[in-house]
This record gives structure tokens, sequence and C-alpha cells, in this order.
């Protein structure tokens, strides 16, 4: 579902939490449009219909995970250069390193600063 004012960059938020994407919706609506998406199933349908300018993405999502989807983004010409940012409670060296070789922008830790994402998204967005 998009969410937003269309003039605003555009962010696609994955993660199966519903928790977690409201609460990433209620920082980031003022700031960003936004589309949710609750699987990776999901998150490539919107993708072949919207290029977002930046994908918040979770590591752990049932049919597809967070690397994986990253991996096969990174592997398409079309997709290759949204930038990735995890937003996950994994915060092992591993997985970050992993998300990193794999081309991810940034990590950002759950749990969340809700007020100060929106000028995280926004600083990330312009590098």
């Amino acid at each position: 579902m998009i969410r937003g004012d269309p003039a605003l960059k555009h962010v696609f938020i994955v993660d199966d939490s519903i928790t977690t994407l409201k609460l990433a919706e209620k920082s980031l609506k003022n700031s960003f449009t936004l589309t949710l998406l609750i699987s990776g199933k999901q998150f490539f349908m919107a993708l072949e219909k919207k290029t977002p300018d930046l994908v918040l993405l979770d590591i752990e999502i049932p049919d597809i995970d967070g690397i994986s989807i990253l991996e096969k983004m990174k592997a398409n010409p079309v997709w290759a250069k949204i930038p990735v940012v995890f937003l996950t409670s994994h915060t092992e060296t591993e997985f970050v390193k992993k998300g990193l070789q794999a081309g991810a922008l940034d990590y950002i830790s759950k749990p969340f600063d809700a007020e100060a994402l929106p000028a995280r998204i926004s600083d990330l967005l312009k590098k």
C-alpha cells in the first residue's frame, strides 16, 4: 500500500512485523511517501511497478531473507542502484558484514529511534 505525497522521496519498508511497519510508518509518513510490504514476494511485485528512492529491509522475512533479496536486487541492473538499509534486530558482526558485502548502504537496529529515523533516512538519501 502506498501512502504519502507523491512529490516526496519514496521509501519501501519491508518487514513481516506489522508493529514495526506501523512504527516506521508513523515516524516517516510526514517526510516520505511509503509503501509497506510484508514479504519478499510483495516486495518484488511492488518493485516491478515502482522504483523506490530507498528500501528499508528486515533480514528475517519468512519467504525470502533480506540478504537474498538484496543479492537479487544487486544482480538486476535496473534495481542495483537502489539504496538498501537493513532495519533489523540482527546486529551481530556476521550479519552486518554479510549485508554490507552484499551491498547494503547501512544498518538501523531495532528497536529504532522513531524521532531520529526521518533525519537518518534523509541523510542516507543524500549519499
